[in-house]
């Protein structure tokens, strides 16, 4: 079986971030050391052609968490999850548009499993690894047993003796709620509730189903 790629669009806007945010000499360094050297001068495009595979991409984000700290590769990858999320809506209209329509029939519980059983799909399409979605009174879970944004970071913080103190995952933090502003048009909070890289056996992102104030 073929190794899963990144589609060349989650990278083209971490790239977009570390240059808008950080700036040019960091994103020149950032790709050096990530091995990604190729990318220097033709940034890849905003679309769904594969690049690089899911390891690499784990060792992309281990690289960015590694130059600019917790501190600052936390709002990097926050609006580079939220960016994403619109972005993957707008390539995949066929898969959006229907629950898109069906959506404003349903109540706004409904709305939001709806949306986060096709997050789930599309996670799993993109990165191959385990999603599932489970329901209580108040919440949902997405679970993943395997994930692919922390696990080049533990990875590292074992290696250095630096120990991850918070959850990482921020990206599908992002995702998923700007997913759940587009399903309900309200926001809904989103939180990484256990994280591998805290030696969870799963990362764990509880959504409110109570709308935020």
């Amino acid at each position: 079986m073929d190794e899963k790629r990144i589609p060349t669009l989650i990278l083209r806007i971490l790239f977009n971030l570390v240059d808008e945010m950080m700036g040019h000499h960091s994103l020149v360094m950032l790709l050096r050391q990530a091995g990604l050297e190729q990318y220097n001068n033709a940034l890849p495009p905003l679309d769904e052609s594969p690049s690089i595979t899911v390891p690499e991409y784990s060792c992309l984000l281990a690289h960015i968490y590694e130059i600019f700290g917790a501190r600052g590769a936390k709002p990097l990858f926050l609006r580079g999850g939220r960016i994403a999320a619109a972005e993957l809506r707008k390539h995949h209209p066929t898969r959006f548009a229907v629950a898109g329509t069906a959506l404003k029939l349903l109540p706004t519980t409904k709305r939001m499993q709806i949306v986060l059983e096709q997050l789930c799909k599309e996670g799993e399409e993109i990165y191959g690894t385990p999603h599932h979605l489970e329901e209580k009174d108040s919440y949902f879970d997405l679970v993943m047993t395997s994930c692919p944004y922390c696990a080049e970071i533990m990875r590292q913080a074992v290696a250095t003796g630096r120990p991850v103190i918070r959850p990482v995952c921020h990206i599908p933090v992002a995702v998923v709620d700007e997913m759940m502003q587009w399903a309900t048009g309200e926001p809904h909070a989103v939180e990484e509730v256990e994280c591998i890289a805290l030696g969870a056996e799963a990362c764990r992102f509880r959504v409110s189903k109570q709308a935020a104030p």
